[in-house]
């Protein structure tokens, strides 16, 4: 994770010249249907694929002047394309945050949960973003379910991130309750072996 430590949220002052800071959000959205009629899909958790191939969070460098509140905020509506004022992040929304003495970023995590019409209308807004085809290449969900032959989350977690976004994911994950901890545990375990995972039809 590059070095990156758990401060608290005011650990690092936003005028200390020794820091950027940057602030990123995951969206959520419970879904009651299952995946192909069979498997928990719990929830629809918004990611992003970057430009430069990895997967990431919609957010970025907080400006001068701004709060990572305001900065997340300002993001979703360049990256996600949602209308000024559509989703207002605030102090109850922050998860976490990491500092790197080693990149000298200060990293701020946010989190809320919308209902599944407002997430899928975000998801199509994205195409029409003003940074879709540049800084976004596109809009992906991060699975929340395992599937039998071991993939799903287990598979997701083994993409390239960036920063330390997969950290990021699973903190939020946990700290919303979307999986329980031995679910958790167990994901994060079949995505470390060090073989690859099973690749047979899903039953």
């Amino acid at each position: 994770m590059a070095g990156y430590k758990l401060v608290s949220k005011d650990h690092i002052r936003l005028d200390d010249i020794r820091y950027r800071h940057a602030a990123h959000a995951m969206v959520y959205a419970p879904v009651r249907e299952k995946m192909l009629g069979k498997y928990e899909y719990k929830y629809a958790v918004m990611m992003q694929c970057r430009f430069d191939g990895t997967l990431g969070f919609p957010g970025g460098i907080v400006d001068s002047g701004e709060t990572p509140e305001a900065s997340v905020t300002r993001e979703f509506v360049e990256e996600v394309g949602v209308a000024v004022g559509d989703i207002v992040f605030d102090e109850k929304d922050h998860v976490v945050t990491h500092v790197s003495d080693h990149t000298h970023f200060c990293l701020h995590f946010f989190a809320r949960e919308v209902d599944l019409d407002a997430f899928v209308v975000m998801e199509r807004k994205a195409l029409l973003s003003k940074d879709w085809g540049q800084e976004v290449m596109g809009i992906v969900r991060c699975p929340l379910y395992t599937l039998p032959n071991g993939l799903g989350l287990p598979a997701f977690l083994k993409h390239d991130f960036i920063g330390n976004s997969r950290e990021q994911l699973l903190i939020g994950i946990e700290r919303r309750g979307l999986l329980t901890p031995a679910e958790l545990k167990e994901a994060v375990r079949m995505s470390a072996q060090a073989n690859s995972l099973v690749t047979r039809p899903t039953p």
